[in-house]
């Protein structure tokens, strides 16, 4: 029973987390599908906002490609609490990723796909509350569930088939190479979804504080990537953009949306 399982994850693993592998030295570096077009994201997105502001725009730098090179251990860790009156820290980086503990059901009947939910230690935010988050969007009828014969399912175990982790703009940098995040946006390489704690908190601008429903975006377009799917474009103004849009960078026209099963009418 538990190698037929093993055989099925091994499969499932296979079919959704398609990946390009480059062996250099005996160091297996993970390139993900999208690293031409992504790489210049971060820079592109923090030059907009440094135009608006009218400060001098300096020419994207290209990072080396390297994955990352720290060690970043996983211990289950109680939820934070921040005291009254403090100022949330979602930048300061302490590097340390720390597993949510806890089990969320898949309610669905549909090939599971497990995930477990890591938070950098020293975020001022719940983890408990970061889980029932991102579970509740995986779950939800609007989501990738109703399009792929799949079923999310969170657990704690070390074997999960995905890592959702929320980090610091800096730890979001280093987990995300090659890919150039610059502080500003998350990827997904591999088996991690790095959401960045930075957008996770303050969302964009585009979203006119509906930050409930941004992170609903940031958890469906990072997880779509790990499900084989390619950046979207705006094909009709004043509609629903697409969930695969990059809307951390703008809309184009379109308006905002975190679901997947919305679309232009």
């Amino acid at each position: 029973m538990r190698g037929a399982r093993h055989s099925r994850r091994k499969s499932y693993r296979a079919q959704w987390f398609s990946v390009t592998a480059l062996a250099v030295l005996g160091v297996v570096m993970v390139v993900h599908p999208e690293t031409g077009r992504q790489q210049n994201l971060a820079s592109q997105f923090a030059a907009d906002e440094r135009r608006v502001a009218g400060a001098p725009v300096e020419e994207p730098k290209v990072a080396p490609g390297q994955g990352p090179t720290a060690t970043f251990t996983t211990p289950l860790r109680p939820a934070p609490t921040l005291p009254k009156g403090a100022k949330p820290n979602v930048t300061v980086s302490t590097g340390r990723l720390a597993v949510v503990g806890g089990f969320s059901k898949a309610n669905g009947v549909r090939e599971k796909l497990t995930y477990r939910v890591e938070i950098e230690e020293g975020l001022s935010v719940d983890g408990a509350a970061v889980a029932a988050t991102i579970h509740r969007t995986l779950t939800d009828p609007r989501g990738w569930q109703a399009i792929h014969p799949v079923s999310f399912e969170r657990t704690d175990k070390p074997d999960a088939d995905l890592r959702i982790i929320l980090a610091t703009p800096t730890l979001t940098d280093k987990l995300c190479l090659p890919l150039v995040t610059g502080g500003e946006v998350s990827c997904r390489v591999e088996d991690r979804v790095v959401l960045n704690a930075k957008r996770w908190m303050y969302a964009v601008p585009a979203y006119a504080g509906q930050v409930d429903l941004y992170r609903s975006y940031l958890v469906n377009h990072e997880v779509g990537h790990a499900l084989g799917h390619g950046h979207s474009t705006c094909a009709q103004k004043n509609t629903p953009a697409p969930v695969m849009l990059q809307q951390t960078k703008g809309l184009a026209g379109c308006l905002p949306n975190a679901w997947p099963t919305i679309k232009a009418t």
